[in-house]
């Protein structure tokens, strides 16, 4: 019975009246109740009026001054303990003919101690119990007024308004009266029931929330961990605070902004549950507070039941990283930034073989940025433990677990198109992994992109029916080829690059060439060692613009023999160039090498060295001939001439190998441009 209507207007009247030094309870009721117009507004109106009027005495309650409790006493100060309270309801009820009775009984307020036996104690707190349509019902203005600072010593004033007419099963939670009659409950519980059950704030029942485990608020844990269960009606945020046992209940704070970042438990939400698993760090008695609320409020959270923890024997196990973001799993709130699903749950998932994925659904397209955490890892290092791939209607995020332990993956997103909006929590996982993890050059390169693999950006520049789908690709031979469609014709740049312990022979850039045909690109690749690369594209998908990034991929390669390099590429070498013999760019000296090449448009092509050989077309369209390599003195330069200037233009340069085995890189000596991979 908590919905009422607010207070008749004549409550504010009474402003005069204390201006005027009136504190005549008589009076004072006239004034309150005036409009009135049954038993309940009249109550309400007393009831609403004492919470307003008349603070909870400190000073009297710790023995500073003396307590106040007669009515006029209490009137004039303004101030009172509970019996000034619950006396001065009495006395107001009396005024407008509503029965009103004193129910003096045990609370668990200011003072209580935490798992103490009030057998043969006696009671410390007085409240109200009125008689309404012939039913009794509960009330308590003390606890309705505010709170006691048990810090400062002062009263915090804030207007509750559950302890008005309270449900008699929410009521025995934390006030237990002295005669049985007035818990107002058909089964009464015992003293020793009261003392064990949960304590539980106003909060707890205004949220909707209900106790799943424990039925008790001392939990002794089983194997060094402890469990607590809450149920809730409506969405909500929750944290907790783990401390070393006060005797007394109401000691700390009684709200929360942020998440205090415990590493002693976890966590997490369901669709309409929480559950906090307690791993105490050591063996004693710990306090637990459980705060919450409503999922979209933006206020600060606030106490709403609190529990007593006793660890005989703590679990021995690694460290757990700091959670500043409340929860484990899915945010409550991820629905509504557009998160549909995740392939992990809330519980800890194990890695395997020191790598691990994470998918998620989306509803709409999303970006995303993720942090990975580990107590001995490095941010830098944790950087390039992470590859992600965003796509329209999925977003994934490859992990590598470079050390023992347990990892905190956090997820943030917005809306893809949304630039200006700031990046929200969506999810935070705890990964562990006990097993191989994966050594410091096998981590993913450095520099890489936010956009792995093919993905919204690729869709939107018109690049499709990518030959590989996902962000890594694994070659044990050093060689791949990464195809797709550019529908838009646009211009196109490849980078392949990787950390480097020592210069290579050969630029990175001569292990990548690039063929473009019709609408279809060909990216070869020929890796010349083990190792970790990324190879990265880049469209102008304005004629103006600079090279914006579509995607990168990892590449892994296992095999440790060296690829052979390409031919140096030239700006010549355009859409519909195809080199087909030979697909090295370093020739055996004194050998007789085939060519066969595709050059549209092409009048003439020869290949230039220390000789000037002349490729013939044949009925393919395609020029070809036998070339002699040369002693080594200059390289092989693969030409054409179109239209009738009859210029030839320099389209690839192969460098020929030197004795011994040892390649030279003529290409560079003779002022030969790096490759620049761009079509």
């Amino acid at each position: 019975m908590r919905t009422h209507s607010g207070p008749p207007a004549g409550v504010l009247n009474p402003l005069r009246l204390k201006e005027k030094c009136v504190y005549d309870v008589k009076s004072i009721v006239q004034s309150i109740t005036r409009g009135a117009r049954n038993e309940l507004e009249r109550l309400r109106a007393i009831w609403v009026w004492l919470c307003h009027n008349i603070e909870y005495d400190v000073s009297g309650y710790l023995g500073h001054s003396e307590k106040l409790s007669a009515p006029e006493e209490v009137i004039a100060a303004g101030r009172g303990v509970c019996c000034g309270y619950s006396s001065l309801c009495a006395e107001m009820c009396r005024e407008v003919g509503i029965e009103c009775q004193e129910v003096p009984g045990h609370s668990k307020g200011i003072g209580y101690l935490q798992g103490q036996s009030l057998k043969d104690v006696k009671s410390d707190h007085l409240w109200n119990s009125v008689l309404l349509g012939g039913h009794w019902f509960l009330l308590d203005a003390c606890w309705g007024a505010g709170r006691v600072d048990v810090q400062r010593e002062s009263f915090v004033k804030r207007f509750d308004d559950f302890y008005f007419l309270t449900d008699p099963e929410e009521f025995i939670e934390s006030h237990f009266p002295d005669e049985e009659k007035w818990q107002l409950l058909d089964a009464p519980i015992p003293v020793e029931e009261f003392e064990r059950r949960v304590f539980k704030t106003s909060a707890f029942f205004t949220m909707g929330l209900r106790l799943i485990q424990p039925h008790y608020f001392h939990i002794v844990t089983d194997d060094g961990e402890a469990n607590v269960s809450l149920s809730f009606s409506r969405p909500a945020t929750f944290t907790y605070e783990i401390t070393q046992h006060q005797d007394l209940l109401h000691c700390g704070a009684p709200e929360q902004r942020e998440s205090s970042g415990s590493s002693f438990g976890l966590l997490t939400l369901s669709h309409r549950s929480m559950k906090l698993q307690l791993l105490p760090p050591a063996s004693g008695a710990y306090d637990v507070k459980v705060f919450a609320r409503p999922e979209a409020a933006t206020t600060a959270l606030v106490w709403v039941c609190s529990f007593t923890v006793e660890c005989p024997i703590p679990r021995a196990m690694e460290e757990i990283p700091e959670n500043p973001f409340l929860s484990w799993g899915l945010q409550p709130a991820a629905g509504s930034l557009g998160v549909a699903g995740s392939s992990l749950g809330s519980d800890a998932a194990e890695v395997e073989q020191g790598a691990f994925q994470l998918a998620l659904k989306t509803s709409r397209p999303l970006m995303m940025l993720c942090e990975l955490v580990h107590p001995g890892l490095e941010a830098a290092v944790a950087k390039r433990c992470l590859a992600t791939q965003i796509q329209p209607d999925a977003l994934a995020c490859h992990v590598l677990c470079p050390a023992r332990g347990f990892y905190r993956l956090s997820v943030f997103v917005r809306d893809y198109e949304k630039t200006e909006v700031k990046f929200q929590n969506a999810g935070n996982f705890l990964l562990r992994c006990k097993g191989k993890v994966v050594a410091p050059d096998q981590l993913y390169p450095p520099n890489l992109g936010s956009a792995c693999g093919p993905g919204t950006r690729t869709l939107e520049a018109g690049l499709s029916k990518f030959s590989h789908a996902t962000a890594l690709v694994s070659t044990q031979q050093g060689k791949c080829n990464v195809t797709f469609q550019n529908q838009r014709d646009l211009e196109l740049h490849a980078v392949l690059g990787r950390e480097e312990d020592k210069p290579p022979a050969f630029p990175l850039s001569r292990q990548l060439f690039c063929t473009y045909t019709d609408s279809k690109v060909t990216v070869s690749v020929s890796l010349p060692g083990a190792g970790v690369y990324r190879l990265g594209l880049y469209a102008k998908v304005t004629p103006d613009g600079e090279f914006d990034p579509m995607c990168d991929f990892v590449l892994r390669n296992s095999s440790d023999r060296p690829g052979a390099p390409f031919p140096a590429v030239y700006s010549a070498w355009r859409r519909g160039c195809v080199l087909f013999e030979p697909r090295v760019g370093v020739l055996e000296r004194l050998a007789w090498v085939r060519f066969r090449v595709r050059v549209p448009g092409a009048q003439r092509v020869s290949v230039m060295g220390e000789t000037r050989t002349d490729l013939k077309l044949n009925k393919s369209r395609v020029w070809e001939g036998e070339v002699f390599s040369g002693s080594g003195l200059q390289p092989l330069k693969l030409a054409a001439a179109s239209g009738e200037s009859g210029d030839m233009a320099v389209l690839l340069t192969f460098d020929i190998e030197q004795l011994g085995g040892r390649d030279v890189e003529t290409s560079l000596q003779t002022g030969a441009p790096p490759n620049t991979a761009t079509w």
